[in-house]
């Protein structure tokens, strides 16, 4: 298996993944010949997403009518003030709570259904970096690895966040702490995502990630934490895939110069 770390490269440091991520933005910004590329994954999460909110707000709403009891029009026009108010908040709460699951699911399902889009851009920012050109990968096979480290990055990440919530509800102060964390947690997660398409054209394992992970982890830990806080900015985190693929591709290519 070919490793493209060697022994003796220098570790990235934190702003070396910071000016990865950036300059993917500005990759991806500054080359037409990407743009169609870039679209296809904003295209798909925006169908999956569209489609998965629709079934939120529905499912919300009759889930809402079924806790409390009120089945349908007629109930809900002969339930109390109260009841009626109660039903609202739940809908609220539930909507907010399938918009959340929509946008992952979306942004889940969006990254290996347009793989090939995001390996094309790879490949064509290492080569604007003097980088060498990788043989295709099966869309197939690939949408299955890339779908494989996607639930993988969830399975792990999902607990832990779930855990920094609940001590964040259970004891508000610890949001000092927990709140960074949860943030940290989000970022590296997203650049093990993203870091999936450089180093899978390189034909690494999954040990072989682990181990460029964990040697260049400053560098990893600085462009998760920057693409975690472009998903504050509205509307970016449908951009954030090509944009990041790119910044990934910069920051494996840095280790190779």
């Amino acid at each position: 298996m070919a490793h493209d770390a060697t022994p003796t490269s220098a570790r990235l440091g934190f702003f070396a993944g910071v000016r990865a991520l950036f300059g993917g933005v500005g990759f991806v910004v500054s080359t037409p010949s990407a743009w169609g590329w870039a679209m296809i994954p904003v295209v798909v999460a925006t169908v999956l997403f569209g489609g998965a909110a629709v079934l939120a707000i529905w499912g919300g709403s009759h889930l809402a009518l079924a806790v409390l009891g009120t089945s349908g029009a007629a109930d809900a026009a002969a339930a109390t003030t109260w009841t009626t108010i109660g039903v609202w908040a739940l809908r609220i709460l539930f909507w907010a709570i399938g918009l959340v699951v929509a946008f992952v699911v979306a942004m889940s399902l969006a990254q290996p259904l347009s793989g090939f889009a995001l390996e094309a851009i790879s490949r064509k920012q290492e080569l604007a970096l003097g980088g060498v050109s990788h043989p295709d990968q099966p869309f197939v096979a690939g949408a299955v690895r890339s779908l494989r480290v996607t639930l993988t990055s969830l399975a792990i990440g999902l607990p832990i966040l779930g855990v920094l919530a609940l001590i964040t509800v259970v004891v508000p102060p610890a949001g000092i702490i927990t709140v960074p964390l949860k943030f940290i947690v989000t970022g590296v997660l997203v650049a093990y995502d993203l870091l999936d398409y450089p180093l899978s054209l390189r034909g690494q394992s999954v040990g072989d990630r682990i181990v460029w992970i964990r040697r260049h982890f400053p560098a990893v830990l600085g462009f998760g934490v920057s693409a975690a806080a472009l998903l504050l900015i509205p509307g970016m985190g449908l951009l954030l895939l090509p944009f990041g693929v790119a910044g990934a591709t910069r920051m494996v290519v840095m280790d190779r110069s």
